[in-house]
């Protein structure tokens, strides 16, 4: 099975990822991505039911994570548990090359009910203290777990015989590490879910379906119920960014697609994605991609 090259990524309305990981048989997906050939230089906020685990093999990265923010650099990486908001961006202008694994838990647990289903899996993906763990160089355990997605990937990759095996088993053997370490973490009983977290999706949501119309702060706000104030703290802590700036980056992320993929005029495209001035949406549109739409699609119709 061979590692496949992750360049867009396919989200359904409410930015939850559409991808099939490998095989019933062998529930795992193994990629290459290069965050530099997204033309925004990130990987935009998504999730998904199953498990991700990243290395960073060149350049670094900011990874946001359910409201938290990280840096990783080249050796290092990051566990993403099931269901988790997520999004990754390069730092400096050297590019970012990822390799990574996204995979169902049944691929740790095996069968239902089984003990490392009880025991080992069930109690990790329970944990909502736990959405994710970056993992640093300069930690014994976690160069150890980054070692581990390598040779998984590497085993991937390469496509020997048995190397599913291998694959399993050296992400279970990650598995053992984080669930060996974190320990303490996952003992806790947090009964409390993490509402803001749910607040992000709902309004997400919203945005998602009504990016092509007029909207105002109280608008997304009233979504979820929560006043105008408490909607920009949700978005700052969760997203990093306020309800209208994601707004507008996403409608950029929209006409950038329009105008690879279509002959739709830009006049056109600027009223289907929300800008009710053409001039407006130029000057938008520039400060993210530092070229006119026009420039833009001639330049991809050039390549």
């Amino acid at each position: 099975m061979s590692v496949e090259v992750c360049k867009l990524i396919l989200c359904d309305i409410n930015q939850h990822e559409l991808k099939v990981r490998g095989t019933p048989m062998f529930p795992c997906g193994g990629y290459f991505a290069d965050i530099s050939d997204n033309v925004t230089g990130d990987i935009p906020w998504h999730w998904h039911e199953e498990i991700e685990a990243v290395v960073v093999s060149s350049g670094a990265m900011n990874m946001s994570l359910n409201g938290t923010n990280f840096t990783l650099k080249k050796g290092e990486g990051v566990f993403i548990n099931s269901n988790v908001l997520h999004s990754m961006q390069i730092v400096g202008d050297t590019g970012c090359i990822l390799n990574s694994f996204v995979f169902h838990s049944n691929l740790i647990s095996g069968t239902a009910e089984s003990v490392f289903e009880q025991r080992y899996v069930r109690t990790l993906l329970g944990c909502d203290t736990l959405p994710g763990i970056p993992f640093y160089c300069g930690v014994d355990w976690h160069r150890q777990a980054v070692q581990c997605i390598q040779e998984a990937y590497e085993a991937y990759k390469e496509e020997e015989f048995g190397y599913e095996l291998i694959v399993r088993e050296k992400l279970s053997h990650m598995w053992y590490l984080i669930v060996k370490n974190m320990m303490s973490i996952l003992k806790q009983q947090n009964q409390n879910k993490n509402y803001n977290i749910v607040r992000i999706k709902n309004m997400l949501d919203f945005l998602h379906y009504h990016y092509d119309e007029p909207l105002e702060l109280h608008q997304i706000a009233a979504v979820v119920n929560i006043s105008e104030r408490e909607c920009l703290r949700c978005f700052q802590k969760s997203i990093g960014m306020t309800p209208i700036q994601y707004l507008i980056k996403y409608r950029v992320s929209v006409a950038v697609r329009l105008l690879e993929e279509t002959n739709t005029p830009i006049t056109e495209i600027c009223s289907r994605v929300g800008f009710d001035s053409p001039s407006y949406f130029s000057k938008i549109f520039k400060r993210f991609m530092r070229c006119t739409p026009s420039s833009y699609r001639k330049r991809q119709r050039n390549c």
